[in-house]
């Protein structure tokens, strides 16, 4: 009879516990596998040698609190069964100066995202501002291969993000 309970109170333990996980994965925290280039030498420095595993925040997205720097897991606008990883540049009102296009205004419900490699990404460059709706989560440390762990750094590039709309361009 005590094999029985023991085996019961396992089965409660688990039962608890499997949908506290998913509720986790889904709205708190997860991992993601980092494949491609495009965030190089920041993800994946070795190229297709390696690839990081990364913790993705999914928490801080879910409570819309974008930053510009952030560089973010999101479901790939031309290929929406695919998910890509680039780097948050500007925010709905900003305006972004860009080599091809000039001064480009992001609307609201929109970001900019480029990847830290842009040799080798296919970004806001290309398609222009994409959804917020988008983001899946933020990248917030890598961790692993071992000898990489550590913060994924927020940072953008200052001079090129007229930051809102009202105020001139310098």
């Amino acid at each position: 009879m005590t094999n029985f309970r023991n085996l019961m109170q396992t089965a409660k333990h688990v039962l608890f516990a499997i949908p506290v996980a998913i509720t986790v994965n889904d709205s708190v925290v997860s991992t993601a596998c980092i494949e491609g280039g495009s965030m190089q030498p920041v993800l994946n420095p070795k190229g297709s040698t390696t690839r990081d595993r990364v913790l993705l925040d999914k928490f801080t997205i879910r409570m819309a609190r974008y930053k510009r720097g952030d560089v973010c897991l999101l479901k790939s606008p031309d290929k929406p069964n695919s998910w890509i990883v680039k780097r948050l540049i500007a925010l709905e009102g900003d305006k972004v100066k860009t080599d091809s296009q000039g001064i480009v205004p992001v609307p609201q419900g929109f970001c900019w995202i480029e990847g830290d490699n842009e040799d080798n990404s296919i970004d806001s460059k290309q398609l222009g501002p994409v959804p917020l709706a988008l983001i899946h989560g933020r990248v917030t440390h890598v961790f692993w291969p071992l000898n990489r762990v550590g913060k994924v750094q927020r940072v953008f590039p200052k001079e090129r993000v007229l930051i809102g709309y009202h105020h001139p361009w310098p």
